[in-house]
């Protein structure tokens, strides 16, 4: 949109660091440093290094809170001076004052959009820029923009710097609105000095040089609206075929104008999205622009095109930013890999009603002005499908409403909805959002499988024994639930990292009429791998000092050598409720689509570990994603059934259905096989008919399995023609039998019977039931146990228990006799839902068979069952209480072993 630019990324700039409590409020006279723009001062190593060591963050090497000043001076040729108009662009940065050649010209505050200073006629020779950077005092509190937690509170300019010189007619703002529909694209912009030009419009390929339609058009001084015909054949933007295209202006005067648009209407239809009239789920995951090695989000398209291809090869579709805004270049890699893009406003808050108590007139404008800023600076992108308001809002539904009139009467091209997750325990859908999204629609009506202890009830994945039949339907559609108990009331919240009050209004279940998209699901905690500390202290601007003190931890315990075993393990169990809770939702056809928290680890907040891919997106081998696309993707076999539990000589029912987010899928075979080892048990080919989009049944049937068949299963469900593979491993145990207890063994709940039986020589397996012990649990800890467990004190409600799953012997011979990996699996969930884990801490005495992996917080020795050493000579213990648990064919197996 320039006649010349003058770029200055590169440039050195004279600095004075003006640390808060800050010194000046106008430019100082000594400039003593350097930086380079762009660039922050972390990046740098501008200040005093850091000494602390947080455990609920990585820690910054070099962080500053303050202001900086930076002085240039640009020298400008004759010709240049002449240009009547000049703007100096800083891309990325956070609150700026500029001062030119001694004057003060104004300030910007918008944490998400460029800043843009208009210098026309100020310009001489050699003009003198002074800038003020300032990363305190924000209008906003500005979320995941500004928190230590992700991308740190950084300070400097981190995109593109230039000054741009246009002619007295040029275009200051284009914007795109194509039709797929209607094959036809309209632009708005603003002409600005001149009076009349005839401007040529051309639509190109990007990357290429076709004219692919072309127009001329004239242009009146001031706000303009153009509409172009679209050739039929112009090919659609898809996230299966991202087809980008470039629309340009051309004046006389050698000033011109371009955006990029794609050909594609995304819409909400009832119950679901749809690309170009074509049902889509969306495959997602929340991004709080984590990059450790910068602490800053990339402004250069290469490492966000590295981020989207890699999400891609994980079968996502689609990114919220939580309470935050990706750069140009983020929008730029999601139009070019095909992705549906949902930025947040950077709040995180309470939006009142004027009168209301919490209700801040100067915040919410800042807000609308940040969202319509937002809007103007990347809404052409076609990647830019959906905008939220925040996330977990509180206040008034019919101020959220009147903010969403306001940004889609300025830009109509965006769903909105209302924020994410707001009003938490009492949701609801206000008339202006077109899409909802949430993780329950009422008291108890969960649409997520995995919740923190003070949010109770907590989720099915948590509660019940794992299954592959169940799905979220019954929350989704009509309930017989009324709003006859509705009342204001004041409720305790879980809110960020602490806990809030606020006044709520109770009312009967909520049944969403637009597409619903279920928030933040997963949580599941992965123990850390200590492995990446070196790599954070030489490669990034931050350091895993969390994970230093979590090693430390770990090595007073006296288990520091069973950290990378930890790591596998807890991954392991987490990796499969991640698959538990994907598939319930692929499972749900009302489900409109998700949101994982995360793929990636979150490295704040207490430290969430919850990633299959590390904080700095690297894989961390628990899963790859080729097996993780054959359960997340675009087309998802799914075989339901109620149990990974079965008895040899039994039959079983199967479901085979699947969830398809493509097009066009031809009639094709497909085929389910269930293998113990080498042995086929079950081979049964099918036909998957022409499908559309969205859930199919496609038959009913029956596995059977053999008397003399025990250990682990496999069942796999192939579409080989679209190269789809999807499994799941069963454990098959013999019939339940009657215990009986040898002649020569005791067994007993009572360590004082049994050191007397193992004095007077007999075989002892003690049942004990420790009065101390951490309640056992199945599934992977939430989040993290370090912020949740202050949470729930606060709150005065039930600690999480935070534990990360067991850690077997698989060469045990009682653990043989569940046939375990070496971490938790199904078998195990009865027996965990049985027993309390003995805190075994300095118990160098007992050697663990069966071990349960503590939070970093604890860092307790945990057993379940194991063989200790006594005066007397070698007892098995184990806390399971079998009593309770008579059928289960796992605890029968274990128990029989453990009396052999």
């Amino acid at each position: 949109m320039t006649m010349e630019r003058i770029d200055l990324n590169g440039t050195r700039w004279a600095l004075c660091a003006d640390p808060a409590p800050c010194r000046y409020d106008s430019p100082p006279a000594d400039f003593p440093l350097t930086m380079t723009l762009p660039g922050t001062t972390a990046q740098q190593g501008i200040g005093t290094p850091n000494t602390a060591r947080e455990e609920g963050f990585f820690t910054e090497k070099y962080p500053f809170s303050g202001r900086i000043w930076l002085k240039t001076a640009v020298r400008l040729t004759a010709a240049q001076v002449r240009i009547p108009h000049c703007f100096l662009h800083l891309e990325r940065t956070r609150m700026t004052r500029l001062w030119v050649n001694g004057a003060e010209l104004g300030s910007e505050n918008s944490l998400c959009t460029p800043h843009i200073y208009d210098l026309s006629g100020r310009m001489t020779p050699v003009t003198e820029l002074i800038l003020c950077v300032q990363n305190f005092g924000y209008p906003t509190a500005g979320g995941h923009m500004t928190s230590p937690d992700t991308q740190t509170n950084w300070i400097g300019v981190t995109g593109r710097i230039d000054l741009e010189f246009h002619e007295n007619a040029y275009i200051s703002e284009l914007r795109a609105f194509p039709s797929a529909e209607k094959r036809r694209l309209t632009l708005t912009g603003h002409l600005s000095g001149g009076a009349t030009a005839a401007a040529v419009l051309a639509v190109q390929p990007v990357g290429g040089h076709e004219v692919l339609a072309r127009q001329t058009v004239n242009l009146s001084a001031g706000d303009f609206f153009v509409t172009l015909p679209l050739p039929v054949q112009l090919p659609l933007w898809s996230d299966s075929a991202p087809n980008l295209l470039r629309v340009s202006l051309h004046l006389p005067n050698r000033e011109s104008a371009e955006t990029v648009f794609g050909l594609r209407d995304f819409a909400a239809c009832g119950d679901h999205f749809e690309i170009n009239g074509v049902p889509v789920m969306l495959r997602g995951r929340h991004d709080a622009l984590v990059f450790p090695r910068t602490g800053a989000a990339p402004t250069a398209l290469e490492p966000w095109l590295e981020r989207f291809r890699e999400m891609k090869n994980w079968g996502l579709n689609h990114v919220r930013f939580h309470t935050c805004c990706p750069p140009d270049a983020a929008f730029l890699a999601a139009d070019l890999t095909g992705f549906y893009l949902e930025p947040e406003l950077p709040f995180w808050g309470t939006v009142d009603a004027p009168g209301g108590e919490k209700y801040s007139a100067d915040e919410q404008a800042y807000l609308i002005r940040e969202g319509l800023r937002i809007c103007a600076a990347f809404g052409s992108h076609p990647s830019f499908c959906m905008f939220s308001l925040g996330n977990e809002l509180w206040g008034s539904k019919e101020r959220l409403g009147e903010i969403i009139d306001t940004l889609r009467a300025a830009d109509p091209r965006p769903l909105y909805t209302q924020g994410s997750n707001n009003f938490q325990h009492m949701p609801v859908q206000i008339p202006q959002e077109d899409f909802w999204t949430g993780v329950r629609t009422g008291q108890g009506r969960l649409i997520r499988g995995s919740f923190a202890d003070c949010d109770a009830p907590i989720g099915r994945i948590q509660t019940h024994a794992p299954a592959a039949d169940w799905n979220y339907e019954e929350y989704l559609t009509e309930s017989n639930e009324t709003d006859a108990d509705a009342e204001k009331t004041e409720i305790s919240i879980q809110y960020g990292t602490g806990v809030r009050t606020v006044r709520a209004e109770r009312q009967g279940a909520l049944v969403p009429t637009v597409p619903v998209v279920t928030h933040e699901i997963g949580q599941y905690g992965v123990f850390p791998d200590f492995q990446e500390i070196p790599f954070y202290q030489e490669n990034a601007v931050v350091e895993a000092r969390s994970f230093e003190i979590f090693r430390e931890r770990l090595e007073a315990a006296g288990m520091g050598g069973q950290a990378e075993q930890f790591f596998r393990c807890s991954g392991a169990l987490s990796r499969d409720c991640y698959k538990a809770e994907i598939e319930a939702a692929m499972r749900s056809p009302h489900i409109a689509g998700f949101q994982l928290l995360d793929l990636q680890d979150f490295p704040g907040q207490g430290t969430a570990l919850v990633g299959m891919l590390n904080a700095d997106f690297q894989n961390k081998g628990l899963i790859s994603p080729d097996v993780w696309r054959g359960f997340c993707g675009g087309l998802v076999p799914l075989a339901e059934f109620h149990s990974f539990v079965q008895t040899a000589g039994t039959s079983f029912p199967v479901r085979l259905s699947v969830r398809s987010s493509r097009e066009h899928v031809t009639a094709q075979p497909y085929r389910l096989t269930v293998t113990c080892g080498t042995r086929i048990l079950h081979d049964e080919t099918g036909e998957l008919p022409a499908l559309t989009p969205g859930y199919h049944v496609l038959t009913d049937t029956e596995i059977t399995l053999p008397a003399d068949c025990t250990g682990r299963l496999l069942m796999t469900l192939t579409v080989p023609g679209e190269q789809v593979r999807n499994a799941w491993t069963l454990t098959v145990f013999p019939p339940v039998t009657p215990v009986k207890i040898p002649a020569d063994m005791t067994v007993t709940k009572s360590r004082e019977e049994a050191l007397a039986a193992l004095q007077s020589g007999r075989r002892v397996l003690l049942l004990e039931q420790p009065a101390d012990g951490i309640r056992g649990f199945y599934c992977a800890d939430f989040w993290n146990y370090h912020m949740f467990r202050i949470i729930s004190e606060s709150m005065g409600r039930q600690v999480p228990v935070g534990t990360m799953g067991l850690c077997t012997d698989t060469a045990h011979p009682a653990v043989r006799a569940l046939f375990s990996a070496g971490y938790t699996e199904p078998q195990w969930y009865e027996m965990l839902t049985h027993a309390d884990c003995a805190v075994l801490d300095g118990r160098e005495d007992c050697e663990l068979a069966v071990q349960m992996i503590d939070n970093t917080e604890r860092c307790h020795r945990l057993g379940l069952l194991w063989e200790e050493d006594t005066p007397f000579g070698r007892m098995t213990v184990c806390t399971v209480r079998f009593d309770e648990i008579p059928d289960d064919p796992a605890a029968n197996a274990l128990l029989h072993a453990l009396l052999t």
